[in-house]
């Protein structure tokens, strides 16, 4: 006769919530990982790049951290946090040595591979492992490996969009993180021997089987049971008891707790970042190379924004000398010539910094580009008297319309770019309510607002100047970073506020960098000639180019809502303030004018619609993302690998 069926074991519900919260958090700090990790290479990728295929990785490391073999998760939390510590160097060095094969597609997958996926995976393997831990093999509620992999790649990829709300993450650098985050893991690691262990139920007592009886003797005839006698149970087979758990000796419980201390000290002496800190103390000289840090601070818009200096080099390949740089992340935001490289038609005319130092021309002749809106001719022959600068870089063109004595209002999203442009750059200080340092589009809409009696108006856009508000003259519309531009500065709706607040016969100069033909191209452009009734296109090449529409180009497009012709007075010697540069780029500036309208005309008339810009429909980030590829490789073109990897 066979035994009876066994009884499934039941599960107890505190250890199942206990390692379901335990899971909750590690995805969760397994996000955070993904969202600094991108932090950490944004400086040496850019952010494009960096996510390109990102999200891939991380289903990657979820299929491969719930099929691979069960691990304890003691050893796994420990190897977990020796990779925390390690990370700081890893994403650094590994994204370096990627970087210098030129590739802004391969080289951080490569780099995702090597440095990212074997840290997912290992913390999916602990999820998976702490889903398993209160449940036997042969309960059927127990996860599956096929359930945790979509609940890993989807958790990881979700969460990253809540830690920039998370001010304390703000504050602190992607290296500080992983540092934190390698200490929690190695402190749950010695603290592991004294916390309560998880452990399937028993398993249920099992009837052993009636053995067969065997067949009746003669002799036996005596022992025969008697008619009616109940006939004997079966003998039951005590449960087998669990192994016990595998327990340290004392002595190892206690060197856990002894190298506890140790954790956050390493993470201040031995473990230390290969980045530079921020801020930065002081000036940093590179050892190898004739560069110089002058300045770098985290951002929270920016990753990093970066102030250095080429200095005087014996002939290395590539090298620019005396040359100042203003970068934001990946994407250099302009620059200057210093040292022997200052000069001017009227020395007494040069520019200084905050500590003295002779600043000359810009090495972009874009910026001063932008300064010719207040060559446009206006009614009378009138001078602009005021000026409002929607994104700063190193303010070029904010510090020339200061000289030229226009009221100039600047909006800036990042503190840490004004600061580097004030320290560096010589941009005077802006007088009273004329300096913003928040998003442009909210500022806009309450300045627009206040002009039209709409009741829009944020909290955060507030000011004393609201007060009395001012038409413009002269807009100079510079957000170009890092590849692409913030896309929901360029909608019609965005233009429509603009104008609320331009003098009837005032300029917007609008700063593009970019090929016309991509779709961002046709996107910026039909944008533009649907929101302006007159517009202008001119490129900031110093020598003519002859593929306008398929080069990637820096463009400024000047736009006017009067109805008058948008022409350029002929420039005078006080316009150039004693620069070469601005005598070249405003003597020939109508040798850079290109005729933009063939790119509209070339699109199809019935996708024109699709190409102009609105806040229910603009996909121009997404094209934009797609085409910063090519930006990475224009930027490791005009600095050596070592300008980028020195931050």
């Amino acid at each position: 006769m066979s035994g009876r069926a066994r009884e499934p074991s039941k599960t107890s519900l505190s250890a199942v919530a206990a390692t379901r919260a335990g899971a909750i958090l590690v995805l969760a700090g397994l996000s955070l990982v993904a969202y600094e990790y991108r932090r950490a290479l944004e400086p040496l990728y850019g952010s494009a790049p960096t996510n390109l295929h990102l999200t891939k990785i991380v289903w990657a490391s979820s299929i491969l951290g719930s099929f691979a073999p069960s691990i304890p998760i003691s050893r796994a939390t420990l190897a977990l946090s020796l990779l925390l510590y390690a990370l700081p160097h890893t994403s650094y060095w590994v994204a370096v040595y990627t970087g210098r094969l030129g590739d802004p597609v391969w080289g951080p997958i490569a780099t995702h591979l090597i440095v990212l996926l074997p840290i997912l995976s290992l913390g999916v393997a602990i999820v998976k492992a702490l889903q398993e831990a209160p449940y036997s093999k042969e309960d059927l509620n127990a996860p599956q490996s096929s359930m945790t992999l979509p609940v890993c790649a989807t958790a990881i990829n979700a969460l990253q969009g809540l830690w920039p709300a998370v001010p304390f993450l703000a504050t602190q650098s992607e290296n500080q993180i992983f540092l934190q985050l390698g200490t929690a893991c190695a402190s749950l690691w010695a603290l592991e021997p004294f916390l309560p262990t998880i452990r399937p139920p028993p398993p249920p007592a099992v009837q052993a089987p009636e053995p067969a009886a065997a067949p009746p003797t003669p002799s036996a005839k005596g022992n025969r049971r008697k008619k009616g006698t109940p006939e004997k149970a079966a003998p039951t087979a005590p449960a087998a008891p669990p192994p016990p758990p595998a327990k340290e000796e004392k002595g190892g419980s206690k060197l856990r707790i002894a190298l506890l201390p140790l954790f956050p000290l390493l993470t201040t002496t031995i473990i230390r970042p290969p980045t530079l800190p921020k801020p930065l103390p002081e000036p940093y000289t590179h050892p190898s190379y004739p560069l110089q840090i002058l300045s770098s601070v985290q951002s929270a818009y920016s990753g990093v924004v970066v102030v250095g200096q080429s200095l005087a080099s014996s002939g290395e390949p590539g090298h620019m000398d005396h040359l100042r740089y203003l970068r934001a992340g990946h994407s250099l935001l302009g620059g200057v010539w210093v040292g022997a490289r200052a000069q001017a038609e009227d020395p007494s005319m040069l520019l200084k910094d905050e500590a003295g130092e002779t600043l000359g021309d810009s090495i972009y002749s874009a910026f001063v580009l932008q300064e010719a809106a207040r060559l446009v001719k206006k009614p009378g022959n009138k001078a602009p008297k005021n000026a409002l600068m929607i994104g700063l870089g190193t303010g070029i063109a904010a510090t020339s319309f200061v000289r030229h004595n226009l009221d100039t209002t600047i909006i800036e999203i990042d503190p840490a770019v004004y600061d580097a442009a004030h320290r560096f750059f010589g941009l005077p200080t802006p007088g009273p309510d004329r300096l913003f340092l928040q998003d442009a589009r909210g500022w806009v809409r309450n300045r627009s607002a206040s002009l039209t009696g709409s009741s829009t108006e944020t909290a955060e856009g507030k000011d004393a100047s609201l007060a009395s508000p001012e038409l413009y003259d002269i807009v100079v519309h510079d957000c170009f970073s890092g590849g692409g531009v913030p896309s929901h500065l360029y909608t019609q709706e965005f233009w429509t506020d603009l104008k609320n607040i331009v003098s009837p016969d005032g300029v917007v100069a609008v700063n593009f960098a970019g090929i016309l033909e991509n779709s961002s191209g046709k996107a910026i452009v039909s944008t533009l000639q649907a929101a302006f009734p007159r517009c202008r296109a001119f490129y900031d090449s110093l020598e003519p180019s002859h593929n306008l529409t398929s080069e990637f180009l820096n463009w400024v497009f000047f736009c006017t809502l009067s109805s008058e012709p948008l022409e350029f007075r002929r420039p005078v010697n006080a316009d150039y303030l004693g620069s070469y540069l601005r005598r070249h780029v405003f003597s020939h500036l109508h040798e850079r004018e290109a005729n933009v309208s063939a790119v509209v005309a070339e699109i199809p008339q019935d996708e024109r619609e699709r190409y102009v810009l609105k806040d229910a429909a603009n996909p121009l980030g997404e094209w934009q993302e797609k085409e910063a590829v090519g930006h990475w490789k224009i930027m490791r073109g005009v600095l050596p690998d070592v300008f980028w990897e020195t931050y």
